[in-house]
């Protein structure tokens, strides 16, 4: 079937008739341009109606807070080890956001945790939170850090979060 020139002509002339038959069926502009923009409001009109979200009964979370000492039942599960030349508020952040990890020992201020250290601890996590754990914490990270060739460090605890079992301790460099 060869189609000739005037047959696909001829299609092309159906087709747009049948178009332009629908056009009048979309919607249409008021007059001329200048007069419709003459007559009518000029810009945008003010909307009648605001959408507002809706308003959330659950007040905002309050960070955990980070205490001295644990409670009787907390179990160690993270130990985060600073410096002791950083900022409360950097020693207070850095204990909530190792709260949120699997970590067991996060490391900050510019502190290197040797592995063998590392190995030391990994005993203590899990155990309950009593005095001589915190010792033998504090005593593992001492000798850990320290070496033949630099002196021992000084090491404290200096927060809890005790609803994540994480233990602060920082480091100080003796001098």
């Amino acid at each position: 079937m060869k189609f000739s020139v005037f047959r696909l002509l001829a299609v092309f002339l159906v087709s747009s008739a049948a178009l332009s038959a629908e056009e009048p069926m979309l919607p249409q502009a008021l007059g001329t341009g200048a007069s419709f923009h003459a007559d009518g409001p000029r810009g945008f009109l003010k909307p009648s109606k605001s959408i507002k979200p809706p308003v959330s009964a659950v007040a905002a979370v309050p960070a955990p807070a980070i205490v001295q000492s644990p409670t009787a039942e907390t179990r160690l599960r993270r130990l985060v080890v600073v410096s002791g030349s950083m900022t409360p508020e950097a020693i207070r952040d850095t204990i909530l956001a190792c709260g949120q990890t699997r970590k067991p020992v996060t490391t900050a201020g510019g502190v290197n945790a040797p592995a063998p250290m590392l190995s030391d601890l990994a005993g203590l996590f899990g155990s309950t939170v009593t005095e001589d754990t915190q010792k033998k914490v504090l005593e593992t990270v001492r000798k850990g850090m320290g070496s033949s060739v630099k002196p021992l460090q000084r090491v404290e605890v200096v927060g809890w979060l005790p609803s994540e079992g994480v233990m602060a301790v920082a480091v100080y460099p003796e001098s």
